[in-house]
């Protein structure tokens, strides 16, 4: 994972040199900024150890970012077994993160041990279209990765459709749309999710097939294309 995340904090740090020239960085959920980094391991303790040793360390404390570890615990034919979700507050906010942490002797270490560790498998960067709930409170998720045609029309659907969820308590937990900003191809555009406190809630709420789900269905068929449904659960937050 060290070599694609070097890069990564690279191309992030060179990019948003010129975002930031445009961007307005209001605090709020729509501004936000999230990179996933999907890797492989034989040694997930080591991982957490790793990470909670960095959590300690003055540049993490410091630093206006979230750092949530999910275990990827059944993604059909994929490879990896967990990702890292790192979230920011603004362009801003995951810029100066980047640039501290290069200068950062924890960080540092974190990036070799996670060299030695870990296999990487993919990195997208995504801000917000649709965001609802308190992720903070979730424990598990239900993920769609898709290729989206018409994002307004299917972001209108989908927001509809989780309200009337929440409203049925039929999903428990947070949700949002991601629309994929580094990392996108032709599979996949855009990342949905639906959340729940643990397992046994995901499953007997999320998406199953209600009244409002078969309409939602019917209603961007034509829409987008799932690539990809996974089911993840958080390990924890750091």
């Amino acid at each position: 994972m060290i070599k694609k995340l070097s890069l990564f904090c690279v191309l992030v740090v060179t990019a948003l040199t010129a975002i930031l020239a445009k961007a307005d960085d209001h605090m709020s959920p729509q501004n936000a900024v999230t990179s996933i980094v999907s890797f492989s391991t034989q040694n997930a303790a080591g991982v957490v150890g790793a990470l909670t040793t960095f959590a300690q360390s003055d540049c993490r404390k410091n630093a206006p970012v979230n750092i949530r570890l999910m275990a990827d615990n059944w993604n059909g034919t994929e490879t990896n077994t967990h990702s890292v979700l790192m979230t920011f507050a603004s362009p801003g906010d995951m810029a100066s993160t980047f640039q501290a942490f290069a200068q950062c002797a924890p960080w540092q270490e974190l990036m070799a041990f996670s060299g030695q560790n870990s296999t990487p498998h993919s990195q997208y960067v995504v801000r917000p279209v649709v965001v609802g709930g308190d992720t903070t409170k979730d424990g598990a998720y239900t993920v769609w990765q898709m290729r989206v045609e018409d994002e307004a029309t299917y972001a209108k659907a989908f927001e509809e459709l989780m309200q009337e969820q929440v409203k049925n308590s039929d999903v428990a937990g947070a949700y949002g749309l991601w629309r994929v900003v580094g990392g996108s191809d032709q599979e996949v555009t855009h990342i949905s999710f639906a959340g729940a406190p643990n397992i046994a809630e995901l499953l007997s709420g999320s998406m199953q097939p209600t009244k409002a789900v078969q309409k939602f269905y019917s209603e961007v068929g034509e829409l987008r294309s799932v690539t990809r449904q996974v089911m993840n659960t958080v390990v924890g937050d750091f």
